[in-house]
């Protein structure tokens, strides 16, 4: 009797697990493919990258073998694809904007060159779509054109002129303290903290300054940043960047005000990132619902070995970065030259800023101006955008203290080479001072 259980026991195993792989079978709903209505118009080598390495899961043309059909397969198939569509979908790819569809295409070239996409899981059973250097070099050329450099645009340098008149006279429209859907809030007092970095992106044409509050900032002088400490928050201002045929950009029209804050409760699903972001003068908040904390987690994704922050001024084995210290001054504007491949940040205190909101022609006793370069370097985290590098120089201009000769500017080269001109002569501390004298202040909400 014990013998016939025994025998019995391996077959009622079977059984039972057969029956229960049959009833998962109607348990979960099938990837189910809707009509391509608006697909992505794009070169034939460029559709045929992305039909072989995109499509299964970002299109409505999803093509799955036999054993995407069985459950549980499915349910983790019909998940990803699900997950994938919600990104971007390729197959309603002209119902998007033309500034969202630039920055989905963008997105989807750093994914692939920070190993992220395609999925290995998917590669594994679809080896054709591993991308090779030529794929990605074609994706490279193919996302740089759909963002051609416009130079000298008069549209931004006169929405920009315009905003900056408005600064001068403190005429911008009152924003309040506006809250994004998630709850995270506007921050008014951030320029009296520490400045993390500068960056500019050629793939959307703006160029940013990113401060961090002293959570932040201790952390990555300590380089404990993986993860970064719980109250760490990070703040960028973007401005739209007015480019010129001789690699000078410049901070044009405000664009926004971005904001991640470390609140691990609050934001759980996100690694404790809470995200925000605040467009114009006006601070318009983004995003309707909290759904926008995912959406821009997703983007930071691609950063995870910087705990999911882009521009950090940390050291690698190509750049020696360096996190400036400005003391009790606060950034004046910020620019960059892509031919020289330098990035700079003018500081000044109070009586300089307000000395620079006048155009420079009237100095008062105590004012001070700093102006660091740094050497520019690619970001790593993102092809489209660079990131100061190491310090090249220092300079300061400052007025005497004295009442009776506050007229009188001083020139110091505090650290780097003496500036040189066109033709490599050294140029005279007047003719410095008014190359930094040319450069007017950034608008700030």
């Amino acid at each position: 009797m014990k013998l016939a259980a025994l025998k019995k026991k391996p077959v009622l195993l079977i059984a039972l697990f057969v029956l229960m792989l049959t009833g998962i079978q109607f348990i979960g709903q099938p990837v189910q493919n809707q009509p391509a209505t608006a697909p992505i118009k794009a070169p034939d080598e460029v559709l045929a990258i992305l039909q072989r390495a995109c499509y299964d899961c970002h299109s409505n043309e999803t093509k799955l073998s036999w054993y995407d059909h069985i459950a549980p397969v499915s349910w983790l198939v019909s998940a990803d694809v699900t997950t994938a569509r919600s990104r971007f979908n390729l197959s309603t790819w002209d119902t998007l904007t033309p500034a969202d569809q630039q920055g989905r295409l963008w997105e989807m070239v750093n994914m692939v060159l920070t190993g992220k996409m395609p999925l290995a899981t998917y590669a594994a059973t679809h080896p054709r779509s591993r991308l090779s250097a030529k794929d990605l070099s074609v994706l490279k050329e193919y996302v740089t054109n759909t963002s051609p450099s416009t130079y000298h645009d008069t549209t931004v340098i006169n929405e920009a002129a315009k905003e900056f008149r408005q600064f001068q006279q403190q005429s911008l429209p009152a924003a309040g303290n506006p809250v994004a859907a998630n709850g995270v809030a506007y921050i008014p007092g951030y320029r009296e903290w520490q400045v993390i970095s500068t960056t500019n992106r050629f793939d959307n044409h703006s160029i940013r300054v990113v401060y961090g509050n002293a959570i932040a900032a201790k952390a990555l002088r300590e380089n404990q940043i993986n993860p970064f400490p719980e109250g760490s928050t990070i703040v960028k201002v973007v401005w739209n960047s007015i480019e010129e045929r001789n690699g000078d950009i410049t901070p044009g029209s405000l664009n926004s005000v971005q904001i991640m804050t470390k609140n691990n409760k609050r934001f759980a699903d996100s690694k404790g990132w809470g995200f925000a972001k605040f467009n114009g003068t006006t601070l318009k908040p983004q995003g309707a619902t909290p759904m926008f904390n995912t959406t821009c987690f997703n983007c930071h994704k691609i950063a995870s070995g910087n705990d999911y922050v882009f521009n950090l001024p940390l050291a690698d084995k190509e750049n020696k970065r360096e996190m400036f210290d400005a003391g009790n001054l606060h950034v004046i504007t910020s620019f960059a030259n892509r031919q020289q491949q330098s990035m700079s940040v003018l500081y000044g205190n109070t009586s300089a800023q307000q000395s620079a909101l006048t155009g420079y022609k009237t100095h008062v006793p105590g004012e001070i101006f700093r102006l660091v370069t740094y050497k520019q370097a690619d970001n790593k985290y993102w092809f489209g955008s660079y990131i100061n590098g190491e310090v090249q120089s220092i300079e300061t201009v400052s007025t005497a203290s004295d009442t009776g000769v506050a007229d009188k500017l001083t020139y110091k080269l505090e650290r780097g080479q003496w500036p040189t001109g066109n033709a490599g002569d050294k140029v005279s501390p007047a003719a410095r001072i008014s190359a930094i004298f040319s450069h007017k202040p950034s608008v700030f909400p």
